[in-house]
């Protein structure tokens, strides 16, 4: 066993000499590599990639701000209407025809009075016009000259919807806003 021992110390003894010896052996200068050389580039932000703008053209616009505007059965006030699948803001919908006439001042309209089949010709007409100059009215009141608003009642001549219902009738009942000059 002592010779285990003493081949064992021999083995490290030599192992450490080996390992001192190694790290105390002048080591040969080793050329160092020049320093990169530090270049400037210029960088250029990132150009802001362009927002896509829904494409809506004058005429998608203009019918979305002359809109029709509807009516309760035999009224020609101008309130929300909420019934047979119409729900409205009227005074809305008229604010909105307002604000655009008064920053085109050269755009002249005609707003057309429209009544469901229901009721006699001569009634209609006389509802389809206050239905009219109500609208107009409204307009005049918020700022557009008068003079840049016809209106005409058609009664009944002109339905929205031909069927002979509730629903249909409740289409009927409206103003229509024809541009007549821009």
């Amino acid at each position: 066993m002592k010779k285990t021992y003493l081949s064992l110390a021999a083995i490290v003894s030599a192992s450490f000499l080996a390992y001192s010896c190694s790290c105390t052996t002048p080591k040969k200068p080793v050329a160092e590599a020049p320093a990169p050389v530090k270049q400037e580039v210029q960088q250029q932000a990132p150009a802001p990639a362009p927002v896509a703008q829904p494409q809506v053209n004058e005429e998608e616009m203009l019918k979305e701000i002359f809109q029709r505007i509807h009516f309760n059965f035999n009224r020609a006030n101008l309130t929300h209407v909420d019934k047979w699948g119409i729900n409205q803001d009227v005074p809305k919908v008229l604010d909105g025809i307002a604000s655009y006439m008064a920053k085109e001042p050269n755009i002249k309209i005609k707003i057309e009075g429209n009544c469901d089949e229901r009721g006699t010709e001569a009634y209609n007409l006389a509802l389809g016009q206050r239905r009219a100059d109500s609208a107009k009215n409204y307009l005049v009141m918020h700022g557009i000259s008068a003079d840049r608003i016809e209106t005409l009642s058609n009664g009944k001549l002109k339905p929205v919807d031909p069927a002979n219902n509730e629903y249909a009738w409740a289409k009927n009942r409206n103003d229509q806003f024809i541009i007549l000059s821009k």
